[in-house]
C-alpha cells in the first residue's frame, strides 16, 4: 500500500492545529502568530507535485474573505467548516 505524502507526520507550530482532508489531498496548519494567524495549505497534485501555500492573516475578516475562495469549501465542506472555525477561535483567543 502506497502512502500519500501528506500522511507523514508534519511539524507542530506551538498552539497550532493541522487539519487534513480523509483523502489527504489538502491540509491546513493553523497556528497563532505574534501579528495574527499563520496558516499553511498544502495540495497534492497528482502523485508527485506538492503546493504549499503559507499566508499570515493578520484580521479575522481578511483569513474568512480567503477561506471562501479556496475550492476546499466545494471539495471537502466538513474541512472547510473546521478550517473557519479553528481559523475564528484563533482570532477570538488574540487577546493582544
Amino acid at each position: 500500500m502506497r502512502r500519500s505524502p501528506l500522511r507523514r507526520p508534519t511539524p507542530r507550530r506551538a498552539g497550532g492545529t493541522t487539519l487534513r482532508s480523509d483523502d489527504g489531498a489538502v491540509q491546513f496548519t493553523l497556528a497563532p502568530a505574534a501579528n495574527g494567524v499563520f496558516v499553511e495549505r498544502i495540495a497534492m497534485r497528482g502523485d508527485a507535485a506538492r503546493v504549499v501555500q503559507s499566508v499570515l492573516f493578520t484580521d479575522s475578516r481578511s483569513f474568512d474573505r480567503w477561506c471562501d475562495t479556496d475550492a476546499t469549501r466545494f471539495d471537502y465542506p466538513v474541512l472547510y467548516v473546521r478550517l473557519k472555525h479553528d481559523g475564528d477561535a484563533l482570532f477570538s483567543s488574540d487577546t493582544g
